[in-house]
């Protein structure tokens, strides 16, 4: 086992890697970095402050990427083997950010988010489940993905297979599980259902907000923060099947470096609201 908990530690390991310039990050006391296995790598851009966190490498082969950052990295985050765990710039954490990823899964996390506390990223259950006619596993282990400016709410479950376009919302104590949320809509709930269609949401904080303030929020005449389909829009699933062909950490940071150069889009992570399915005429006879 290897472990640090100083980014001026990094010359002490011999079978992993701390990717970082000390003199332009940091981490504080609190933080460890914990390898248990070899060949992983830990990637931190330039200007990123982690604090109070927990990164744990618990097998071979995985890259955490921690792109540069204006705000703290709060992250409670494990990984085991063939895994990739990547953040987007400028992400906000309002207390610790926890993920388990499992089975060489993938989590790939956009820019520009807002994550609450209590929230909990899993690409796997703990243990198989299987059907038990035909004797078959029906709890596949499946990565998540989450677009560009994406606000979830407190103690948010994100469970495998799930996928969230840019500007979507995922309100507070929700259960999403292996399903596709549409840019721009607000979702709740357990399991988490369409709440609103055709939202977007501010970095504005009304917490210490006088008469005034509530007044002058009233209207936002911006589309700064509304997806759709124009421009380059990239597929979570290739990136993900990717990440899965490449065999070692080295390789996926490399493909990761160039996913983030070659992506500029607004759209990038843009998703469709699947369209709704038109009932037949007994359904809508006889409910």
């Amino acid at each position: 086992m290897e472990k640090i908990s100083a980014f001026t530690e990094v010359e002490n390991l011999k079978s992993n890697k701390v990717l970082v310039n000390s003199d332009k990050s940091c981490c504080d006391s609190n933080t460890t970095i914990t390898f248990q296995g070899e060949n992983n790598i830990l990637v931190v851009e330039d200007g990123v402050r982690l604090h109070s966190s927990k990164i744990n490498f618990n097998a071979n082969n995985s890259i955490i990427y921690l792109s540069s950052n204006k705000h703290i990295y709060y992250l409670n985050v494990s990984v085991f083997n063939d895994s990739a765990v990547y953040f987007g710039k400028d992400n906000y954490f309002n207390g610790a950010l926890n993920i388990s990823v499992s089975e060489y899964q993938n989590v790939i996390i956009g820019a520009d988010c807002l994550f609450s506390f209590g929230i909990w990223i899993r690409t796997a259950d703990p243990h198989v489940l299987y059907d038990a006619q035909t004797k078959e596993r029906i709890n596949k282990s499946k990565g998540v993905f989450l677009g560009d400016h994406v606000w979830i709410g407190q103690n948010v479950y994100l469970l495998k297979g799930t996928c969230v376009g840019s500007g979507a919302v995922v309100g507070a104590a929700s259960v999403v599980s292996g399903k596709k949320l549409a840019s721009n809509c607000c979702y709740g709930g357990n399991p988490a259902k369409l709440l609103k269609e055709n939202v977007f949401f501010s970095h504005n904080c009304v917490n210490g907000w006088l008469p005034n303030d509530t007044k002058k929020s009233q209207i936002m005449d911006s589309d700064d923060f509304i997806y759709g389909k124009s421009g380059e829009i990239f597929d979570f699933a290739v990136v993900d099947a990717k990440l899965k062909k490449i065999k070692t950490a080295a390789e996926k940071k490399e493909y990761l470096e160039k996913v983030s150069a070659s992506i500029k889009s607004k759209n990038r992570f843009y998703i469709e609201k699947p369209p709704v399915k038109k009932k037949s005429f007994f359904s809508r006879l006889f409910g």
